[in-house]
Formats: structure tokens, sequence, C-alpha cells
């Protein structure tokens, strides 16, 4: 740490403190004004700050996409896998070309594991927390803040549970008719 001595408002002499703290200034100095200058207290350099304001959001959104891929296929492999072939074999020998085979075929059968697809993924989007508060650094959480990290942020870090409970039922006002449409889906599939 540097030390300045300082007198009628020039530096008259300078020292570094020892890793003990101690430090010795010559007889110039007597009478003068010790002070700790500014740049003891600027951060020190941590190398490349990469993931900065405007990568931050981009890469949680690939983070989530990643994380999320997998299963998305998954349910969509098992949809197309269970679709009957006679189907898409009888449209095609009727004159349809891919797209509408598609349009027409494809998607109106796979609608229900469409459904559980996009609805899953809406709930999770909802109350994504850990990419947000892992990926960003503290520096650039502000600008990639989420309802579920502003919900930790309020509740844990800032002491203000009023505003956490606040936000947990906004989330669950949120969440509600996400559900209601799922729970709805699933009552019609069971009548069939």
């Amino acid at each position: 740490m540097k030390i300045e001595a300082v007198k009628d408002g020039t530096v008259v002499e300078t020292a570094t403190a020892d890793a003990d703290g101690t430090f010795s200034l010559s007889a110039k100095a007597d009478g003068a004004r010790l002070r700790l200058p500014a740049s003891n207290f600027q951060e020190p350099y941590n190398g490349l700050d990469w993931l900065g304001p405007s990568l931050v959001t981009p890469a949680i959104i690939g983070s989530y996409i990643w994380m999320w891929a997998g299963f998305a296929m998954v349910l969509i492999a098992a949809g197309l896998a269970g679709m009957p072939r006679e189907l898409l074999e009888a449209a095609r020998v009727d004159g349809a070309n891919e797209w509408q085979v598609f349009r027409r075929i494809t998607v109106p059968m796979l609608a229900p594991v469409l459904a559980v697809v996009t609805v899953t993924l809406m709930i999770n989007v909802l109350k994504v927390f850990d990419l947000v508060f892992i990926i960003a650094p503290g520096s650039s959480q502000d600008d990639a803040n989420v309802l579920a990290l502003e919900l930790y942020r309020k509740g844990f870090s800032e002491d203000q549970p009023g505003i956490a409970s606040a936000i947990a039922v906004f989330l669950l006002l949120l969440v509600i008719p996400v559900m209601w449409f799922n729970v709805r889906r699933l009552r019609r599939e069971v009548r069939r």
C-alpha cells in the first residue's frame, strides 16, 4: 500500500508499506499529513470481463436453450415415433407435398406433445434463476435480471421480505394461467 506525506498541499515524500503494515519516512516528512492515495483503492485487474452487459443475456438464452433442447427433442421424437405412418403415406398418395403433410397432418397430431413442451418451457422460463445467478458476473446481473433472481435478492441479500413475497405472488399469478391451460388440456384428453 502506498502512503503519501503532504505538506501545504504538495506531496513531499511517498513510502510503500511492508506486508506487516509498517513503513518509514525521512525527516523531510516531519509535520506532514499522511494520506492514502486513491490509487490504493482502485479495483485490481482480474482479467478480461468478456461477459459484460451486451453478452450476458445472449449467453443465458443460449445456455437455457442448450439445457432444455434435449428434453424437447426427446418428447417430440417420441411423438413422431408414435405417429401412424399410414396417414403420412395416404396424404402423399393423395398428392400432398411435404409442407402440406407437415402442416396438415404432422403438426396437428403432435399438438398434445407440443403443448406439453411449450407449457413446461414457459413455466421454466418464468422461474429461471440458476442460470442468471451462476452465469452473470455480479456486475452484469442487473443487465440480466429476472423475477426469480430479484425475489432471491430482495428476500435474502437486501432483507426486504415484503417485496420478495410480492414478487413470489406475482410469479404465482403468472404461472396459474399456464397451469390452468395444462390441467384443462389433460382433462380433455382423459375424456377421450
